[in-house]
């Protein structure tokens, strides 16, 4: 009878990876939450870890593919395990830092192969973490969050933002950038838009549709990278595979009729329902052609 433990090793990583790696972290709650974490899951996935020695070596580096970080506790400890092991963290590829704090900055500074980072605009600013921020070059994809209580005009998230705005351009490899508000004209935001406009492989940037017109949508649309591959703007609540369908009457999506390049961007990416992008136009009192 054939067993896992007389399986293939290169088999036995593609089982036991699912059981192990974290699943894609859910939306950042209210700080005064107690239940932002999860031990049944964490114990569910430490269970292959457990079951003989063969699979702790197999699967650890796994355990630490996708790291969620909601405290500067948790923050403490990974630090201290991956200073004794430091093969671990090589092994990271996704960061979620639903509540930046400064002992994030030499978690950072410590994974050379981080590919994705989820990033919530702290309160407090941090200038360890912003300078271990801009020292980031390996980045693939990007996902900026923004809680109701933060403005973009305060401090801290401006040097946040100014500080991906230098991740984004030192990631050659980057290609897709999620927020979780829309760009618009707000000084804080000039660095982010000028540096999406210049990233030389993005493809996709995923927002929620703006209520009125934002030059800065036409800005990043020029970027001469999205010639080549296919460009995505879709709103940022909901799965990216099945994004939520707007209507072609929206204010934003009129104004952006003139801009060529990126209304072709919108219909490559956007579904836009009844009638689609090039339906009629309503006016009030009844329809145009």
């Amino acid at each position: 009878m054939t067993t896992l433990a007389s399986l293939p090793e290169e088999l036995l990583e593609r089982i036991l990876a699912h059981t192990v790696i974290a699943p894609p972290a859910p939306h950042p709650r209210a700080p005064w939450h107690q239940g932002n974490t999860s031990t049944k899951d964490t114990r569910s996935r430490m269970a292959p870890l457990l079951v003989c020695r063969a699979f702790h070596r197999i699967a650890l580096p796994f355990f630490y593919h996708t790291l969620v970080l909601h405290s500067p506790r948790q923050s403490a400890a990974l630090l201290v395990a991956l200073r004794a092991q430091p093969d671990l963290a090589r092994g990271v590829r996704v960061l979620v830092l639903p509540s930046p704090s400064a002992s994030d900055a030499a978690v950072l500074s410590m994974l050379p192969k981080l590919l994705v980072l989820d990033v919530t605009l702290p309160n407090s600013a941090e200038d360890d973490l912003t300078r271990a921020v801009r020292d980031l070059r390996t980045l693939q994809e990007l996902s900026v969050r923004k809680t109701a209580g933060t403005y973009l005009s305060q401090p801290a998230p401006r040097a946040m933002l100014d500080a991906l705005s230098s991740a984004v351009l030192a990631s050659p490899q980057l290609t897709s950038t999620a927020l979780s508000f829309p760009l618009s004209g707000d000084p804080a935001l000039a660095t982010l838009t000028t540096a999406l406009a210049a990233a030389p492989a993005l493809h996709t940037l995923r927002t929620p549709l703006p209520a009125m017109w934002a030059h800065a949508y036409a800005e990043v649309a020029a970027n001469p990278a999205l010639e080549r591959r296919r460009a995505t703007f879709t709103s940022f609540s909901g799965p990216a595979s099945q994004p939520r369908p707007i209507l072609p009457t929206a204010l934003f999506l009129r104004a952006a009729r003139p801009h060529a390049r990126l209304s072709e961007l919108i219909r490559t990416g956007t579904h836009v329902m009844a009638g689609g992008w090039r339906g009629r136009s309503a006016t009030v009192g009844g329809a145009t052609a």
